[in-house]
């Protein structure tokens, strides 16, 4: 390894320039500023580098003091931003700067060193800000102003100035220090809350499996030397001291390897890598650490090979092997615990992703989340305190959002639906009400005006108020005073009445055609031949037109075999808009809704299902938006799709129901990767 001073100077060097570099395009000319801005950066940094070991803000304090001791009310002000900025600066995950500050630890050989006493941590940045407004004879509000520019570019550029002091730090071979293990409130090793007996789960039996096949080979020396927290009922009990040293040798090289993966994913085109095993670590067969290692790579080896998800996506799952596997050795509870927070995380970021195509490209928004996700979960795995519920709640408002984007995206389709449903059902009762009202009309010349002309008024009657409403009541009364007008009227009481009553009748007769802007000349040769059947009537003379015909449009049930023993279903397209939607209905009268029972699927699930329109293979995998109040029609979506897909809600069932279909968002990647990989060894 290179010499110490070197490797500081350089370091230091690279620091003190990029960050002068990020000044200056801030828009900072003064060559005073950014001396003053530069030198505070070194004296930090060496103030740090060279200080006693020491816990908590004992070691900084004195960098602040005199500034604290000078603070008035502007520089409260200052106090508060530059503060603002630093926790900003913190939460970005973007900046990946432990990589560095990890191998700063074993140059400077301080292994228990805070991220805030690291030399080239963001301590001296804030001490550099400090400088500039200092520096600077400008207002308060124009030395904000210049913060502001300065976050912006801190935000931008970080990144790839921690990206630089890695490397260089590699370069001269400095290893990364070992990780801190987590430890309690009275300095023992914490242990996680044991979980209830008698668990048992795919990925305890897989774990099992190959512990067992293992202890065919393993030597008994090796494994009594194993990497493992040693068992007891004791939850502060000590690492021995064996363990703990061949322990951070272990996560020493994970970390390298960690590191590489990362570098090499980065540069590639999304396609995952192949699941780390204990061959490519050397590692003794037969140990924990081995057996937890070859158990995580046939799982993440099953995740690659879902067909469910993109590259993209088991890339940024693949990202979490190494962290889950330094969980899993540390932590007893990992593989019997299903409910543990590192598994339900894979498991919500395989949700997150369904129904992405398969040549998603990792710019895509839920792609990109993802992968700052799991560079979140890495970075806090690694933390002293790696609680996962902050993240585990990004993951569910990610879910959450997307899912809502989507629903709101379908709402044009549901509207189409909605249209559709409402003129088919029009259409449906208009002819019921035909059925039941043509053989009433003993004249052909009646009998053809009510299918081919009225049939229309009562479909337009039932879209402006449904069949309880006034313009139907009023439509259907009228051809009922139509058929008693041209009855015979035998007494003078009744052709008094008829007389009185024509002029209404045929006002109302002209409402309904005025509807469907029927021309004056087509209307006419009906209201002629109505003309002489009232006169008939008001003589009291039988009609001596032809009786009509039995309806010969009337629909005829298909029979079930017509369609080859599958149910008659069909599929058209129907459009409005633009928005097209492929409508999988009925093509005789549809059952009850819910006839089949109780609803598997709920609004919100994920389902992958077959088109029902004869294309044999064709699946879609689209989130349930919508339900049709009054048809129980199932509306899914997915954006990929170009169109939306509406379908009767017994057809859903029923593929649901014999397997056709599933829901897909109820699924656990991660137990069902387990499920796999005993597949493959042969276990039960």
């Amino acid at each position: 390894m290179a010499d110490s001073f070197f490797v500081r100077k350089d370091c230091l060097e690279l620091f003190q320039k990029r960050l002068a570099d990020i000044a200056q395009l801030s828009g900072i000319s003064d060559s005073t500023v950014i001396a003053a801005f530069s030198s505070t950066l070194a004296g930090t940094h060496d103030a740090l580098a060279d200080a006693r070991p020491q816990e908590g803000f004992e070691q900084t304090a004195g960098l602040t003091a005199s500034r604290i001791s000078l603070m008035g009310l502007d520089d409260l002000d200052l106090e508060i931003r530059i503060n603002d900025i630093l926790a900003r600066l913190r939460e970005n995950d973007r900046i990946d700067h432990w990589r560095a500050q990890l191998r700063y630890m074993t140059l400077l050989q301080r292994p228990r060193m805070t991220p805030e006493q690291n030399p080239i941590g963001l301590s001296p940045i804030c001490e550099g800000l400090w400088a500039i407004c200092r520096e600077d004879n400008s207002t308060l509000d124009q030395k904000l102003e210049r913060l502001d520019r300065l976050e912006e570019l801190l935000q931008l550029r970080l990144p790839d100035l921690y990206t630089e002091l890695n490397a260089l730090l590699e370069r001269y071979g400095i290893e990364a220090a070992p990780v801190p293990i987590a430890r309690g409130t009275s300095g023992g090793v914490t242990q996680p809350e044991p979980v209830g007996q008698g668990i048992t789960n795919a990925l305890t039996t897989l774990h099992n499996a190959i512990q067992l096949q293992a202890a065919g080979g393993a030597n008994a020396e090796l494994a009594d030397a194993a990497l493992t927290l040693p068992a007891g009922a004791n939850s502060n009990a000590a690492l021995n001291a064996t363990a703990l040293v061949m322990l951070n040798q272990l996560t020493a090289r994970l970390t390298t390897l960690e590191l590489q993966q990362l570098t090499l994913a980065d540069t590639t085109d999304g396609q995952p890598r192949r699941p780390l095993s204990s061959r490519d670590l050397d590692l003794p067969p037969g140990t924990p650490a081995t057996v937890a290692l070859d158990t995580l790579a046939l799982i993440f080896d099953a995740i690659f090979s879902s067909p469910d998800l993109p590259d993209t996506v088991k890339t940024a799952i693949g990202r979490l092997q190494i962290p889950l596997l330094k969980q899993a050795i540390l932590d007893p509870t990992f593989f019997a615990n299903t409910d543990h927070p590192a598994r339900r995380l894979i498991n919500r970021m395989a949700r997150a992703a369904i129904g992405l195509p398969a040549d998603t490209r990792r710019e895509h928004p839920v792609c990109t989340a993802l992968v700052k996700l799991a560079d979140a979960v890495r970075t806090q795995l690694e933390s002293n305190d790696n609680d996962l519920t902050p993240l585990l709640d990004q993951l569910e408002a990610l879910i959450d959002t997307r899912d809502r984007s989507l629903k709101a995206a379908a709402d044009p389709y549901t509207d189409v639906v909605t249209r559709y449903e409402r003129r088919e059902a029009a259409k449906s009762s208009a002819q019921n009400w035909l059925d039941r009202t043509r053989p009433k009309a003993k004249h052909s010349a009646i009998a053809t005006f009510l299918e081919s002309t009225w049939l229309p008024v009562m479909q337009l009657a039932c879209l402006n108020g449904g069949t309880a409403g006034a313009y139907w009541k009023e439509s259907a009364e009228t051809i009922e005073s139509l058929l008693w007008s041209i009855e015979p009227k035998n007494t003078p009481g009744e052709r008094k009445l008829l007389t009185a009553r024509l002029p209404d009748l045929i006002k109302r007769i002209n409402t309904g055609l005025d509807w469907l802007k029927i021309p004056d000349d087509d209307r006419r040769p009906f209201l002629d031949t109505f003309f002489a059947l009232q006169t008939a009537a008001l003589r009291g003379q039988a009609l001596s037109a032809p009786e009509a015909r039995p309806n010969a449009t009337a629909a005829t049930p298909q029979s079930p075999d017509d369609t080859s023993g599958t149910p008659p279903y069909h599929a058209k397209t129907i459009e409005r808009g633009g928005k097209f939607v492929r409508y999988v209905s009925h093509t005789t009268t549809p059952p009850a809704k819910n006839a089949t029972g109780t609803a598997i699927a709920s609004l919100g699930d994920w389902i992958d299902f077959q088109l029902a329109d004869g294309n044999k293979g064709k699946r879609l995998c689209g989130l349930y938006c919508w339900q049709a109040a009054a048809s129980g029609t199932a509306l899914l979506f997915s954006p990929g799709w170009g169109y939306a897909v509406a379908m009767a809600p017994d057809l859903l069932d029923r593929q649901l129901r014999s397997g056709e279909a599933r829901i897909v968002s109820n699924g656990r990647l991660f137990d069902e990767a387990a499920e796999h990989a005993l597949a493959r060894l042969g276990q039960p």
